[in-house]
């Protein structure tokens, strides 16, 4: 797929918005909107609203996500939208959804754990948030999910 998905998932698929983000789509969410508020945003951002909720299977933009598991639903998500994960992963912030932007080592000397900081050579940030990321601890954790569900 060429381009990133653009997804908003409801409060029932707040794990699975942050593994999306995580294999690099695009996925707002918020937990104090109701599905049909959410829908409406949706629509209007030009996004697939992303559901457990069975109100809102049957309505034009929705893909309803049928399993409880987080593996189950992952799986689904990714056949349905496509997504290469090994291509666009780790380029958005796992908690608020902004691109990550490279930031040079030294700037992050403070705000990672020293071991952290003597392991490695390459940092990205978030400029929404301020969360850190670095390359050896998601993309494990990535990896491990994505070989145990049998796409």
């Amino acid at each position: 797929m060429d381009e990133t998905p653009r997804l908003a998932a409801d409060r029932m698929l707040m794990r699975l918005a942050r593994w999306l983000r995580l294999l690099g789509a695009d996925v707002i969410t918020d937990a104090s909107l109701t599905g049909a508020e959410l829908l409406k945003i949706a629509r209007a951002d030009n996004r697939i609203l992303v559901t457990r909720d069975k109100r809102l299977r049957t309505a034009a933009g929705v893909f309803f996500v049928a399993d409880n598991a987080i593996r189950s639903q992952l799986r689904e998500a990714v056949r349905r939208f496509r997504l290469d994960p090994r291509a666009i992963a780790l380029t958005r912030c796992s908690r608020c959804n902004h691109v990550l932007t490279p930031v040079a080592r030294e700037l992050v000397s403070r705000r990672v754990p020293p071991y952290v900081f003597a392991g490695h050579d390459r940092f990205a940030e978030c400029e929404q948030c301020g969360r850190i990321y670095w390359s050896e601890t998601h993309p494990e954790r990535i990896q491990a999910m994505l070989d145990s569900i049998a796409f």
